[in-house]
Order: C-alpha cells, then sequence, then structure tokens
C-alpha cells in the first residue's frame, strides 16, 4: 500500500507523480542543521540570534541585528553556494510568523546571489510600520528583476502579524504568491519575469530601515523547495 508522508507536496500532488528534487525542513530538534543552513548578518548594535524556540510549534527564531537584516541560506561565502532549484520552474512554501514591532520586516525569496554580491532573487516580503514607505503594513510579491514593480496581495493588514503558509510559484516569464491559498484561495498575487540563473532559499528577518528593540523576531516553522 501507498501512503503519504504528510509533506505539503504530497498534498499538491498525486503520488504517482514523480518527485524532482526536493528539500524540507520542519525546523524541529535542539539546533539548526548548520551542514546545509549558513547565518549571514549585516548591521551592527547587536547580535543575531537563530535559535529553536523552545515553543509548541515554534519551530526557528530569528532575531536580527539592531539595524540590519539576518539571513538563513545555503551560501556560506559567494564561491560555495548551493543553486538546485530552477530559476524558470521551482516552488518555495514558508509557514512564517512576523512579530510586530516598528521597522520590523520578514523577507523570504528564491535567489541566485550570495547576500554580499549582486544577483536576482524574488520573492515576498511581511513589511509592519517602517518610514511611511508604500510598502508599510502589507503583504506583496516582490523582486529585484528589473521592470518587476511589487504586487500587493488582497490580505488586510490586520492579519500581518499572524502565522501564514507562503507559496511562491516560479514559471517561466511569471512568479506567483499565494497566501494560506489552499485554504483560503485568497491573497493571491502575480508578477513577471525570472531570476537569471538557478536558485537557493533565503529567509530573512530584518530592521535594515530602522531600529526596533533588539533588533527583529520571525518564526520559520516549515521550509520546502522543489522544481517542477
Amino acid at each position: 500500500m501507498t501512503t503519504s508522508s504528510g509533506s505539503l507536496y504530497e498534498q499538491l500532488f498525486p503520488l504517482t507523480t514523480v518527485m524532482k528534487q526536493r528539500f524540507v525542513d520542519n525546523f524541529s530538534g535542539d539546533a539548526l542543521d548548520t551542514d546545509r543552513w549558513s547565518t549571514n548578518d549585516t548591521g551592527s548594535g547587536s547580535t543575531a540570534t537563530y535559535t529553536m524556540a523552545d515553543e509548541v510549534d515554534g519551530g526557528l527564531k530569528i532575531t536580527s541585528t539592531l539595524n540590519g537584516a539576518s539571513t538563513l541560506d545555503w551560501s556560506p561565502t559567494d564561491s560555495t553556494k548551493k543553486r538546485p532549484f530552477n530559476n524558470t520552474g521551482s516552488v518555495m512554501i514558508v509557514t512564517s510568523k512576523l512579530v510586530q514591532a516598528n521597522y520590523a520586516i520578514m523577507y523570504c525569496n528564491l535567489r541566485s546571489n550570495h547576500y554580499t554580491e549582486a544577483g536576482s532573487w524574488i520573492g515576498y516580503i511581511v513589511q509592519g510600520v517602517t518610514n511611511g514607505n508604500s510598502g508599510d503594513n502589507k503583504i506583496r510579491l516582490n523582486s529585484n528583476i528589473s521592470g518587476m514593480t511589487s504586487v500587493d496581495t488582497s490580505l488586510s493588514s490586520s492579519v500581518l502579524y499572524d502565522w501564514h503558509t507562503y507559496k511562491l510559484t516560479v514559471s517561466s516569464g511569471t512568479t506567483t504568491l499565494s497566501v494560506d491559498g489552499i485554504l483560503s484561495g485568497t491573497g493571491f498575487a502575480t508578477g513577471s519575469g525570472n531570476p537569471t540563473t538557478r536558485l537557493h532559499p533565503a529567509l530573512v528577518s530584518s530592521a535594515s530601515e530602522g531600529a526596533t528593540s533588539s533588533g527583529a523576531t520571525t518564526y520559520f516553522r516549515y521550509v520546502e523547495c522543489y522544481n517542477t
């Protein structure tokens, strides 16, 4: 008898579908898997922390530097980065939550570059109150791809700091973001364009637009990436 292992992939696709290259992390246990993930920080004024939250379903807790961004990705250095996901056919699914605070931002993306080098990326951003920017109090699809503008989801600011499951689908010429789409069908946004080359996941907690007390805090409970 064929049974499901309970992954989101297997909920979205029949078990007869051949699974392509795929990665899953539930962020459980007492320590981050540093054989896969690397941590990178910018900014100053505090020390970033990456800890497994001692909370029910807490997952990984990232508290950023005071005035910068703290990143979890597969890129310890430019020369050693691993990029196994297709820039015209891949998916990233993340379950995460941003803790409410002025200047707190969470963004997650599939990107081609190490954080210190030029490259292309596409992902979602959850932005609290910063400096009166147009992205304040919004969840949106955004990118540094030339010609692509940020696209807002239909979710209201009242749910900004709740747990959500985000699905980023990169296809040839377009990228779609859904928020809790399997359950509610709301929160969809679509943008055009593709990153320039192969991709790896990056999860970021940031206070880069201003000071928050002890840095911005973000929880990550699940991440899955696969090629389509």
